[in-house]
């Protein structure tokens, strides 16, 4: 099969139906096909906007598949998702996005089925959302927000008036969020040097220190980001790390910590002085802090191999500790459009509830007396958030929460159980953080 890219593009969301992670499954095919450059970037943005989209396509399919989607050859059915999200959501022009739908069918030796590919696409491609008729409100925010029956009735229930501009909502305004490195250059100068080199836009976020960019390429290939002048986080990400309010001459655990962007920022705000434990549960993981520590050059990390949940003697009493706790990613579904169509079980739910307490217990016991603890999330499930820190609260009344110093932005909504960003209130991603301090 010749390489290109709408063909690997196909593959690799073929793979994807398998229900792998999908920046792996899209590496894996695109190192296989050997594509570089824009070819590599087309395939991406096509894998990338059909497991977006991929509740509004669906459905406009199904209007023109008498037998349904799920009856279709696997390829079949993605050589169609693919196209229709070229000529709905890339601009794409119907002819050609269609006419190079037809070519895959023979590149995917299903040309059996190349008359029914011209035949639906022809007519999906010019429907109408507007005319279309639902069932209930779930349906519509299935198909209109692209998402699985259980994240449109969790998002239904817990945010009725937002839910629709929450999956559509795009992630940091559609720029790369950035940290700039405070140790070389501060977030203005950063900008400027990124306008100098090419960039096509760059100006500072809403975090202070951060910066919102576009790039042609990836940023990972920018001089400034091999030199160690930024690396790539989300705002809301970031100001979880700010509060934490790391000092020069601290010590420092970050107890979840891959890929690193958040021990990065607190080995910079530590200034190169005291000590900075960066762990996470997966050896592969803790190779991706310790590769984005060599890249700033910081000496004073500590990246190893732990399980949070459990006490470790290997680490010390801590003046302040960062627990980025796992959770549902709910806040985060403009950046991992596969967790859109996650069912939310109960029993697995449940699990992660008790992961999350078990390590904040692991943090309770590391932390000094008068340190500061800071919870985080990246959902805007309340069970994860407010309730976890209730409980937790409930379980060691040597602790109470606290405000830092860090200003929030615009649309953060501050209780006594910690601060929440809404994606449609801040436009950040949806994140929950909670600084806590404990007695003396």
């Amino acid at each position: 099969m010749a390489a290109n890219p709408r063909a690997a593009a196909v593959a690799a969301l073929v793979r994807q139906e398998q229900d792998g992670f999908s920046n792996l499954v899209l590496d894996a095919e695109l190192r296989r096909q050997k594509l570089e450059g824009r070819d590599k970037a087309f395939a991406g943005a096509i894998f990338y906007t059909v497991l977006e989209h991929q509740g509004t396509l669906d459905f406009i399919l199904e209007q023109f598949l008498p037998k349904g989607l799920a009856r279709l050859d696997p390829q079949v059915r993605e050589i169609l998702r693919a196209a229709l999200a070229q000529a709905r959501y890339m601009q794409v022009p119907v002819s050609a996005a269609v006419n190079e739908a037809v070519k895959l069918t023979r590149t995917f030796k299903k040309a059996s089925a190349s008359g029914l590919v011209n035949a639906v696409l022809r007519k999906a491609c010019n429907y109408d959302l507007e005319t279309a008729r639902f069932r209930n409100e779930t349906q519509r925010l299935m198909v209109l927000g692209s998402a699985g029956q259980d994240v449109a009735e969790f998002l239904r229930t817990h945010y009725p008036e937002e839910a629709l501009g929450i999956l559509t909502h795009t992630a940091d305004g559609g720029c790369t969020s950035l940290r700039a490195n405070c140790l070389k250059m501060d977030a203005a100068a950063l900008c400027e040097k990124l306008l100098e080199s090419g960039v096509k836009s760059a100006q500072p976020g809403l975090v202070p220190g951060s910066v919102l960019a576009k790039f042609e390429g990836s940023p990972a290939e920018h001089p400034l980001f091999k030199e160690g002048c930024f690396h790539v986080e989300g705002q809301a990400s970031q100001l979880a790390a700010l509060c934490v309010e790391a000092k020069p001459g601290d010590t420092v655990i970050d107890l979840c910590a891959a890929p690193g962007g958040k021990t990065l920022l607190l080995a910079e705000e530590m200034q190169g002085q005291g000590a900075l434990y960066s762990c996470d549960v997966a050896e592969h993981r803790v190779g991706l802090i310790r590769s984005a520590v060599e890249r700033m050059g910081f000496a004073h990390v500590t990246a190893l191999c732990n399980d949070a949940t459990r006490p470790n003697p290997k680490l010390p009493a801590a003046d302040r500790i960062l627990v980025d706790a796992p959770c549902s990613g709910l806040g985060i579904l403009a950046k991992k459009p596969d967790i859109r169509y996650k069912t939310l079980e109960k029993a697995r739910h449940d699990e992660l509830l008790a992961t999350q307490s078990s390590i904040l217990d692991t943090a309770a016991a590391l932390l000094k007396a008068g340190g500061r603890l800071v919870y985080s999330t990246c959902t805007i499930d309340p069970a994860e958030n407010e309730e976890q820190v209730a409980a937790f609260l409930a379980r060691h009344p040597e602790f109470r929460v606290v405000r830092p110093a860090v200003a929030f932005p615009d649309g953060m909504t501050v209780g006594e159980h910690g601060a929440l960003s809404v994606p449609t209130r801040t436009g950040m991603d949806g994140f929950f953080l909670c600084a806590m301090q404990k007695t003396q």
